[in-house]
């Protein structure tokens, strides 16, 4: 009975376990100590212990939220993306300019102007080109004269043939006419096509009048022509034109045009050159003047 009672003593008298928890007092709350530890079901084996100096992580009580993770920020894209080509050229053109004169025992003062234009696709070509003169001596003008030239050629895909239409507008102030206009459509046929040469045969049939002239009324014409460039090296390059145009009527009378240019490069980025050029019409009938006019020039042309 002795040992019993000792035993009893014992027992409510020896302190708890250290980690395991303890039912709380009422109205106060449990004390959180460092990591808890929770006794495992009957029949199960006791887990072991955790290392020192480490933490066990309790799992979260019912109802409780996980924070949500991070997001993942993706490395930068390193994809080089291709710049696309810029669209292709189709227009061109420039300006030339030239003037000389003296002053003294003669004054005497010359000009010339010229513009060209040119639109280019793979279906068709739109170009324009003028020339302008005037000279005066002694404070009376000699020259005043215009020559405009513009021509819309269709190309047909995969073919030397063109189709084309064809307008020369003439001025001359010291002609018997005011205006000679003609207008003529045909075709042509590409005799070289390469990067450095370009050689081109025409023919066809129009009409041309001279308004304001002794003989103001259409005559028909029949066209026969050649047009040509090349490249003599990546400055230099030449450029020619020629254009017979009979009367159908009486191939006693007829007009030729011709045109030739030498284009120099002087600083190609500021696309500035030097062109020597040179325009001569003749015509048979030529009502009491001059049959023959010729115009030679030294400009500077600026293209764009």
């Amino acid at each position: 009975m002795r040992r019993f009672l000792a035993l009893v003593s014992f027992i409510l008298l020896c302190p708890s376990e250290p980690g395991l928890s303890q039912e709380p007092q009422v109205g106060t709350a449990p004390a959180a100590v460092g990591p808890q530890f929770q006794m495992p079901p009957l029949g199960s084996p006791f887990p072991a212990p955790p290392a020192a100096g480490q933490l066990q992580a309790i799992p979260p009580a019912s109802g409780d939220s996980i924070p949500p993770a991070a997001a993942v920020v993706p490395p930068p894209s390193t994809t080089v993306v291709p710049t696309p080509e810029p669209p292709p050229k189709i227009w061109e053109g420039g300006l030339e300019l030239g003037l000389d004169g003296s002053e003294g025992n003669s004054q005497n003062f010359n000009l010339h102007f010229g513009a060209k234009l040119k639109r280019k696709t793979k279906f068709n070509i739109l170009s324009s080109e003028l020339d302008y003169k005037e000279n005066s001596s002694n404070s009376v003008q000699t020259a005043n004269k215009a020559f405009l030239d513009s021509r819309f050629e269709h190309l047909f895909q995969e073919s030397r043939w063109t189709w084309f239409v064809h307008n020369i507008v003439d001025y001359d102030e010291f002609k018997a006419y005011d205006l000679r206009v003609s207008l003529d459509t045909g075709f042509g046929y590409q005799l070289i096509k390469n990067d450095t040469t370009s050689l081109i045969s025409r023919f066809g049939g129009g009409t041309t009048r001279e308004i304001g002239g002794p003989d103001d009324k259409f005559i028909p014409e029949a066209v026969f022509g050649l047009e040509g460039e090349h490249k003599l090296s990546k400055r230099q390059k030449l450029c020619a034109s020629v254009e017979y145009r009979p009367d159908v009527t009486d191939f006693t009378d007829y007009r030729l045009n011709t045109k030739a240019a030498w284009e120099v490069l002087l600083d190609e980025e500021k696309h500035l050159s030097m062109k020597v050029g040179i325009l001569d019409r003749y015509d048979s009938y030529a009502d009491g003047s001059k049959p023959n006019d010729l115009d030679y020039t030294v400009t500077l042309l600026w293209s764009f």
